[in-house]
């Protein structure tokens, strides 16, 4: 990737598309995961990649091309929420909801249901919170990388994780542990 961008900041366009393929699938989820709709994380993707070009001059070889991208991804959709808060939305779409098909029908869409709610869950975590999850969960890229592409220190970033994960879990327990108990419950 490092190679490929030295040339498209020489201003091979050629190259970017290669790029583009190569990154489209984790950085559209990222988008999605972000933006909380698909739609909007296609617009977002087409924006990221204009930066890309638009700042090829940028870019300093040999660094490491994917959090440069991710970077500018996290900045495009701080300048979107600037704009408008994002909107919760289910996003087990294809290839993004568990499948696996030992499940019936009724384990399949309690698991796609439950896949909806985490990912809502994090659809309501701040906009920090929510780039450092997905970045380390689904993207799976390391606490110093993920502090590169936010710009903060890596112990910064332990935080947000730290607080999200706990949001998280407050907000999933009743779907872990089943309905909290009421008062009359409790005898």
């Amino acid at each position: 990737d490092e190679d490929l961008m030295a040339q498209v900041a020489l201003g091979d366009r050629d190259l970017l598309g290669t790029i583009v393929r190569r990154h489209a699938q984790p950085l559209l989820t990222f988008l999605t995961r972000m933006s909380g709709d698909s739609h909007h994380a296609e617009d977002l993707f087409q924006d990221v990649f204009l930066a890309v070009w638009t700042k090829r001059h940028l870019y300093q070889y040999p660094r490491p091309f994917r959090p440069w991208l991710y970077a500018i991804a996290v900045n495009r959709c701080r300048a979107r929420y600037r704009l408008r808060s994002p909107s919760p939305q289910q996003w087990p779409e294809e290839g993004q909801g568990p499948a696996d098909s030992s499940r019936g029908p009724d384990e399949e869409a309690m698991a796609l249901d439950s896949c909806g709610k985490v990912a809502e869950a994090v659809a309501r975590l701040p906009e920090q919170q929510r780039a450092v999850v997905s970045l380390r969960v689904w993207q799976d890229l390391p606490y110093a990388r993920i502090a590169e592409i936010v710009g903060c220190t890596e112990s910064t970033v332990r935080s947000h994780m730290h607080h999200a994960l706990a949001s998280l879990r407050e907000a999933l327990d009743p779907i872990l542990h089943g309905a909290p108990k009421g008062p009359a419950d409790e005898h």
